[in-house]
């Protein structure tokens, strides 16, 4: 059912994104969602959003399960614990924001998913304390990629912000559920080193994005 329903409100958001901004917006210089999408700058950071969240969606779904399993067999409470993690993105978001502004968005991205890949393959090695490292720096990389590609998105725009912002969510949003179907199916043929295996694949789109992002910004006027 919640499949079904992702796939009807895609349908129609890209009904959507085919409409014209309303010419309310247009003399102070609005831009069509379909317009936004076809914007090669712009289409590489949303896809930064589906790839980043389809690999982050996918670790905290199914992370659970690994750590109950033999060998492991992690208590309920301690695999719980883990989710305190998420507190990272209070410290890296801000933190983010300001490496961008000395490196640039494009490499902070690229850093992230660095760090990002790092943490899935030290979540393979069978230990409590190797996972609980691995999500500290999965989760550091995951939220400085989020925090500079939505920064990005933000300066890449005099207008239609808002628009811009509900495309990355939307993009956002469709990868996670993306991730969890696809790792759904890795972990049942391949368990644990299945879901990170397409992860790590994944990881090369907002990798890419975020190398490409870097070298526009860098290409003279």
């Amino acid at each position: 059912t919640a499949a079904v329903l992702v796939l009807i409100a895609t349908f129609i958001a890209v009904i959507r994104l085919r409409e014209p901004a309303p010419a309310a917006h247009h003399s102070s210089g609005g831009i069509s969602l379909w317009a936004m999408v076809k914007r090669t700058d712009l289409l590489r950071l949303f896809l930064v959003a589906f790839a980043s969240f389809f690999v982050f969606s996918s670790v905290f779904n199914f992370l659970p399960f690994y750590l109950a399993a033999p060998p492991l067999s992690v208590p309920v409470q301690w695999i719980t614990a883990l989710y305190l993690s998420y507190v990272l993105g209070i410290l890296v978001g801000p933190l983010a924001g300001r490496i961008s502004n000395i490196w640039g968005s494009g490499a902070t991205m690229a850093a992230g998913v660095v760090l990002i890949a790092a943490g899935l393959l030290l979540s393979t090695i069978e230990s409590m304390w190797a996972v609980g490292i691995a999500l500290a720096v999965l989760c550091t990389g995951y939220f400085g990629v989020h925090a500079s590609a939505v920064g990005a998105v933000n300066q890449s725009l005099d207008s239609g912000r808002g628009r811009a912002n509900a495309l990355y969510v939307l993009f956002y949003y469709v990868g996670g559920w993306s991730g969890i179907t696809g790792s759904g199916i890795a972990y049942s043929k391949g368990g644990w080193g299945g879901v990170v295996t397409l992860c790590l694949v994944m990881l090369l789109i907002p990798l890419y994005c975020g190398v490409a992002h870097q070298r526009s910004r860098r290409l003279p006027n």
